[in-house]
């Protein structure tokens, strides 16, 4: 048997995403305090004010993204993957200047309400990264199609199979969990609760199945990509349809704080 090793190469890559993205959000968090509470500079000042000027040329610059997607002559611009890279670097950073440009303070309403246009279309950034990860093939991949997910999990079943022999209470743990995401469920609030639990349930799984065969490093490893590839088959259909109603919302929120930024800036340089 293999022994599961203190550390493997995907879990301490992981550990040290972790790790940065903590370290960022701690020195985010402090120099905003730090700006907030001291107020080195103001929004007029030099500094806010080309803050204020890079925020939103990033954000102005979101644009461009939907417009290469969907309008054909723009191909020579470039590959619409690079586009999609920085659409996600852009949705971040121009609204982080903008926030230090602000100096976490809002001074008048149409500064209020263009700052709140910008949260929120972060804030559904944010949601459209995450379902967009779950109907394509890693963060700047081609969609996923629901044969693609149903023959991977052909695969991974066949995978396994041989390996349960000998293991009866392991395989009536996969084909418990396997009858509970094909299990057909009444209700639409029946069918939400059902779907957004079968994450967690397949992590119980995992940790039963570690306590049943500790130490099979590799088997267990199968076995979770089983179980995934069983939960990804069965959430597919509802994250494409809510990545499509994502859409919808997320172009109208981006129209309006291009408006709203564009009346907070000729409202800043008028009076």
């Amino acid at each position: 048997m293999d022994s599961i090793p203190a550390t493997s190469p995907e879990g301490s890559a992981r550990a040290l995403r972790l790790s940065a993205g903590l370290a960022i959000a701690v020195l985010l968090g402090t120099t905003a305090w730090y700006v907030h509470e001291w107020q080195p500079y103001t929004p007029a000042s030099d500094i806010g004010y080309w803050m204020g000027v890079a925020g939103g040329t990033l954000m102005a610059a979101l644009l461009i993204y939907p417009l290469r997607k969907r309008i054909l002559w723009t191909k020579f611009f470039g590959p619409l993957r690079h586009w999609f890279r920085f659409h996600m670097v852009a949705g971040i950073g121009g609204p982080l200047l903008v926030l230090y440009h602000s100096a976490f303070h809002v001074g008048s309403l149409n500064a209020a309400v263009a700052l709140a246009s910008m949260l929120l279309v972060a804030a559904s950034g944010v949601v459209g990264r995450f379902l967009y990860r779950r109907i394509h093939h890693g963060l700047y991949g081609r969609e996923a199609t629901l044969k693609e997910l149903t023959e991977v999990l052909s695969k991974q079943l066949e995978t396994i199979d041989r390996t349960l022999t000998g293991l009866p209470a392991v395989r009536a743990e996969i084909t418990a969990y396997l009858h509970h995401v094909g299990q057909p469920i009444p209700g639409k609030l029946g069918q939400f609760l059902h779907f957004i639990g079968l994450g967690q349930r397949r992590r119980a799984s995992n940790r039963r199945i570690r306590k049943l065969i500790p130490g099979q490093r590799r088997v267990h490893q199968s076995i979770a990509a089983t179980l995934t590839a069983a939960q990804q088959t069965a959430q597919f259909s509802a994250y494409v349809r809510l990545f499509a109603l994502w859409h919808v919302v997320h172009i109208p929120f981006l129209g309006m704080l291009v408006l709203t930024a564009l009346a907070h800036v000729i409202a800043v340089h008028t009076y």
